[in-house]
């Protein structure tokens, strides 16, 4: 009987032991998640910060080499993302305020006889004021000033194939102007390749400004991931990470970049390969938190935590092809 009443009240004793063991570890695992979200918290906001302060540096050095639309496509993604960011509703005034100085046309004089004859094309006769390629080169001049570049860009090759030989530097340099103008107008729509298209036009006729270099790039990398949007997220992720760190304003660069970080991570998960849907998880959990994004987060971690490692390969297609 002694025997078993040592038994009993040692075994009490161990239960009693083992169940604060639990209670501690469990809240020290409590506190540690608690930490791990509140770390993840502050890391999201610090990644928000050093976005939002580097747009708005690359705005104000558009605005000081008067580039002016792209520092307001900058600053509209700065504000739409934190209103009221410092100094960037004054740098967006500025902006506003430049550009609609900058489109406002020079007054000029009415032309005189010796100004028309500027106008002389390169072997021929002085044309008189009237007469149909002066009017009409004016009417192009025109329409370059006031931004109307597809009109220009039409007008301009019709103009060049009628008079081959009438001003054509000068109609070179309008056309360029026109291509460049109407090709980053359409970088920015829906008919990017088009848009890449009359970058290349204009690019035949003089070097382009490294500004528009950058955003043709962009325009690059954006059809790049989508033309592998849902066959290969993998790729689609490369092309857009680098496209939302350069151009967060681009074609909704980061939200197409949280969109496929979570179909890779998906995929993953549905091959309980753990640890890297975990990673990709993470990734998207970092740009965008809502949703139930954070429990699968929470699940994929868990199960990268208690799996063996085995090897795996790696995931690059969603669709699979019959064979030819």
């Amino acid at each position: 009987m002694a025997d078993n009443s040592r038994f009993l009240r040692l075994s009490g004793f161990f239960l009693i032991t083992l169940a604060l063991l639990l209670g501690l570890y469990t809240f020290i695992a409590y506190l540690g998640w608690e930490s791990g979200q509140t770390l993840r918290v502050e890391r999201i906001a610090e990644q928000k910060a050093a976005a939002l302060e580097t747009q708005v540096a690359h705005a104000r050095e558009d605005v000081e080499s008067g580039n002016y639309r792209l520092a307001l496509r900058r600053l509209e993604w700065v504000l739409e993302k934190e209103p009221g960011y410092d100094g960037a509703l004054a740098l967006q005034e500025e902006a506003q305020q430049a550009l609609a100085e900058d489109s406002v046309p020079t007054p000029t004089a009415e032309p005189t006889a010796p100004a028309t004859a500027t106008l002389t094309p390169a072997g021929g006769p002085t044309p008189a004021a009237g007469d149909a390629p002066v009017q009409a080169f004016r009417a192009l001049q025109a329409l370059v000033e006031e931004e109307a570049w597809q009109r220009a860009i039409t007008g301009l090759v019709d103009f060049q194939s009628e008079y081959p030989e009438y001003e054509r530097r000068e109609s070179d340099r309008l056309l360029y102007e026109a291509y460049i103008g109407r090709g980053v107008e359409l970088l920015y729509g829906e008919r990017v390749e088009l848009g890449l298209y009359y970058l290349a036009q204009a690019e035949t006729l003089g070097d382009l400004p490294q500004e528009v270099l950058d955003q043709r790039q962009w325009a690059e990398l954006y059809l790049s991931g989508i033309a592998y949007y849902g066959v290969n997220w993998g790729i689609a992720v490369s092309n857009f990470r680098d496209l939302c760190l350069a151009a967060p304003f681009y074609q909704n660069s980061c939200d197409r970049l949280h969109t496929a970080l979570i179909a890779l991570a998906d995929q993953y998960a549905f091959a309980q390969d753990w640890c890297p849907a975990e990673s990709f998880y993470a990734e998207a959990y970092r740009l965008e938190s809502a949703g139930g994004l954070g429990d699968k987060l929470s699940d994929a971690r868990e199960a990268c935590q208690n799996a063996t490692p085995t090897a795996t390969a790696p995931i690059t297609n969603t669709l699979r092809f019959p064979d030819d």
